[in-house]
């Protein structure tokens, strides 16, 4: 009864988590108060269908129109990712279109169809009746800069007044081709310093940028460009302007230098709007609320499955832990250290090799690109883990009398209860379906997800929903051996640790390979070294920057799988409610959040 009381009180606790940081973030996204938001479906042209959030300051009216802002996030993303900025601009008085690209979040199509979807949305914020058309800018944050804004701009050269590339270009990325810039106008470019992503205008790291080949030309020098200086006209539409704020290319969404510099872009570069100093943001606030309810899901999970477990129908799966006869002493530690070593060293091969040239081309059943990366490097580690696990069993832990039972997998004298095992894969969706519930109504209610930077939690619509089917069972290659792993070779202590020490410790165990690996690829990029992880080729240093921008979320993900694999696997016993609670949520997190390369 006393743990009940304490699950409960837990389980409180994360729902006022998940659902207050909702409205904080939701309040916040309105600009205090200052505008309305709204999600709009924008039928374009060939039957694409564009989501969009509509930011509509409560100053702005026919009579009284107001500047408008069209804005794309990056490749991978949504236009959750642009909220910060479309909230700072709102707050000041502009209308702000913060779109989909097809392929991504919510419009259909797959990635760069229809010209991403960039003249289908500049046509829908000229529609608006509250907006000054004549005073348009145009914001693209890296694939939504080069990709949708500069489509719009020189399919409409007439329709918009000045653009911002937030850690962009205005062609194709690592192209010498600029031939698509040159009539551009009133031009802003935003390269971080510490930019992961230097290749993409041709630059070895960010502060090379003044002399980039494909920026400086725009410039009209052939001297380094002074960051900062307006260079021609803006009155004549030929400005140009290079920022060089200390911040990475993942980060800058969450920059208040990059925020504050495509404010101050537009301020000088259109008429309107409240003039509102560029530093004083209030976007921060948003991104706590958001954070608390992803991290209030988090939490959720285990309370939720305590409760579950101690009702009379999950009430059987609650068996005792088997006896430990995994590794012991070195062993545990060399094979730790294999644990966390193995997806890191294997990373950067299978992400420059998919990247590039896709060993497993995407179709209907696995049509998420970067999703099928992560896919390809999970069947790759999963199979050697369960080629270590069964060469582990027949060498060393077969003698210590182990056996399936001991890993979890089996019951003395009954083999596998299927029953059990059904039960186990029903409790595991009990336990998300709450989460998925509370996290759909804010989307469609509040306008906010779950989200913390780089790792967020979003619904998912029947296209995604039909990946996320297909995706289920390679990705179980992987988290099926891990979790056995964990359960039978792997606890601390010779299985006589605390649960809270087994968590902690298979965290670190989970975890500690992905930090080393960032830490090698991202000190020397803060420090503008050479780099130690960099792939291979010409266009190596571009893969391996962006392998680290979608590393960067396991940092976050791993404790928590580690953690959901231990909690239940010391709760029933057995290894299935743990494997199938996390491979649930981490396909759903893929299939929720990656871009479409082949329309479903």
């Amino acid at each position: 009864m006393k743990n009940n009381r304490t699950s409960w009180t837990i389980l409180i606790i994360a729902l006022v988590m998940m659902l207050g940081g909702s409205l904080l973030g939701s309040y916040i996204n309105t600009g205090a108060g200052a505008a309305t938001v709204k999600e709009v479906s924008i039928h374009g042209s060939d039957g694409y269908i564009i989501s969009a959030y509509l930011y509509t300051p409560k100053s702005a009216s026919m009579d009284k129109p107001a500047p408008g802002i069209l804005m794309f996030h990056g490749l991978n993303n949504q236009k959750n990712y642009m909220s910060n900025t479309a909230l700072e601009f709102a707050r000041r008085g502009y209308v702000v279109l913060s779109a989909d690209m097809t392929g991504h979040g919510l419009s259909n199509g797959a990635n760069g169809a229809n010209g991403y979807g960039g003249v289908d949305a500049l046509e829908y914020l000229l529609s608006q009746a509250v907006v000054d058309k004549a005073n348009i800018g145009l914001v693209g944050m890296s694939q939504g800069g080069f990709g949708p804004v500069t489509i719009a701009a020189n399919a409409m050269p007439d329709a918009y007044k000045s653009i911002f590339y937030m850690e962009s270009e205005c062609s194709a990325p690592g192209s010498p081709d600029i031939s698509p810039c040159v009539n551009l106008k009133n031009v802003a470019f935003n390269i971080g310093q510490v930019t992961e992503l230097a290749g993409m205008v041709l630059i070895g790291s960010g502060p090379q940028a003044t002399t980039s080949p494909v920026i400086q030309p725009l410039f009209n020098t052939e001297e380094p460009i002074k960051v900062g200086e307006v260079y021609g006209s803006i009155e004549d539409g030929t400005a140009r302007i290079l920022y060089q704020p200390w911040e990475d290319h993942a980060g800058s969404t969450d920059a208040p230098a990059a925020i504050g510099n495509t404010i101050d872009w537009m301020q000088r570069t259109l008429t309107g709007g409240s003039g509102l100093a560029p530093t004083n943001q209030i976007w921060g606030w948003k991104l706590f609320g958001t954070a608390l309810a992803l991290l209030g899901a988090f939490l959720f999970f285990f309370p939720m499955g305590s409760l579950l477990l101690s009702t009379t129908f999950f009430k059987p799966l609650g068996d005792s832990v088997p006896e430990y006869k995994g590794f012991k002493g070195l062993g545990w530690v060399i094979a730790a250290l294999i644990t966390t070593a193995i997806g890191p060293l294997l990373y950067v091969w299978v992400f420059q090799g998919m990247f590039f040239a896709a060993w497993v081309p995407v179709s209907s059943l696995w049509p998420q690109s970067f999703t099928n990366i992560y896919m390809v490097w999970s069947v790759v580690v999963g199979l050697i883990a369960i080629a270590l696990i069964f060469v582990n069993h027949f060498v060393f832990t077969k003698k210590q009398g182990a056996s399936a039972v001991n890993y979890g997998l089996t019951t003395a004298g009954k083999g596998v209860e299927w029953n059990k095992v059904l039960k186990a894969l029903l409790l595991a969706i009990l336990i998300l379906l709450p989460v998925y519930l509370i996290l759909a109504f804010t989307s469609s209610a509040l306008f906010v997800d779950f989200r913390a930077w780089v790792v967020a939690l979003i619904p998912m619509t029947s296209a995604r929903f039909s990946a996320f089917l297909g995706y289920l069972v390679p990705f179980a290659l992987y988290f099926v051996p891990q979790g056995i792993l964990f359960a039978g070779f792997l606890r601390v202590n010779n299985g006589k640790a605390s649960i809270g020490r087994e968590m902690v410790t298979n965290s670190i165990v989970l975890t500690l390979g992905a930090v080393i690996w960032l830490l090698l690829f991202y000190i020397p990029v803060m420090a503008q070294a050479p780099l130690i992880i960099k792939g291979t080729g010409m266009l190596g240093p571009l893969a391996a920057g962006m392998g680290a921008i979608y590393y960067i979320p396991l940092v976050v993900l791993w404790p928590l799988v580690a953690c959901l694999y231990t909690y239940f696997f010391r709760k029933t016993g057995r290894v299935y409610t743990g494997i199938f609670l996390v491979t649930l949520f981490i396909v759903w997190y893929l299939s929720a959040f990656g871009v479409f390369a082949f329309a479903v």
